[in-house]
């Protein structure tokens, strides 16, 4: 679905899939936000980094965590996504070191972590890749709400494209589809209210 999400999902799949996931997307207008709200705790997440070491979500209280899920021989919507998000960090204050966006991969087999590494230096600061058995992968996958499936033989992969605000208190705060990722500044605003609001 890289292509599929570049035609743009309409709001109520995605809304559907974000059901499924035991996701809330909050009703009405989002208070003012970029992108759209969400509530309810953030579903877990174990991988092997890139880095040789082992995230866990539940250890990052405290910090603002992005997760975007792609792959590296992604022709269009990864590159973009991560462009953006690269120029959010620019808006970003004095807390940036706070905020940490992890690139999960639908593409274990290809993208091993020194090509994760490769490829997210081209993003900086660069996000943490996150890696893992095929089946981790999809379990991971199928818990963020994130559906895909491979295309054109397997040289491509068909996926959602949807980046997940976790707060500092591991709780789901908001999500930017596609189409919610053209303003950098706003997007750092929002990112800055969910860092300092939090309870």
């Amino acid at each position: 679905m890289d292509r599929l999400v570049a035609r743009r999902w309409p709001r109520l799949a995605l809304l559907a899939v974000l059901a499924v996931a035991g996701w809330r997307v909050a009703r009405g207008p989002d208070h003012g936000t970029a992108g759209s709200s969400l509530t309810g705790p953030a579903p877990a997440l174990r991988l092997p980094d890139d880095q040789g070491g082992r995230f866990d979500l539940a250890s990052r209280r405290g910090e603002v965590t992005l997760v975007y899920f792609g792959y590296t021989s992604c022709p269009d919507v990864c590159p973009t996504t991560l462009g953006e998000l690269a120029e959010v960090w620019r808006h970003l204050g004095p807390d940036r070191d706070r905020f940490r966006t992890v690139f999960v991969t639908l593409d274990p087999v290809r993208d091993t972590p020194a090509v994760l590494r490769g490829y997210l230096a081209n993003f900086p600061p660069a996000p943490l890749g996150l890696t893992g058995p095929p089946a981790a992968i999809a379990e991971a996958a199928r818990a963020w709400g994130i559906t895909w499936r491979p295309s054109e033989g397997g040289r491509f992969i068909d996926h959602s494209s949807v980046v997940a605000v976790v707060g500092p208190d591991g709780r789901l705060r908001l999500r930017y589809g596609y189409s919610q990722m053209g303003d950098p500044a706003a997007i750092a605003r929002d990112l800055e209210r969910v860092l300092h609001d939090h309870a």
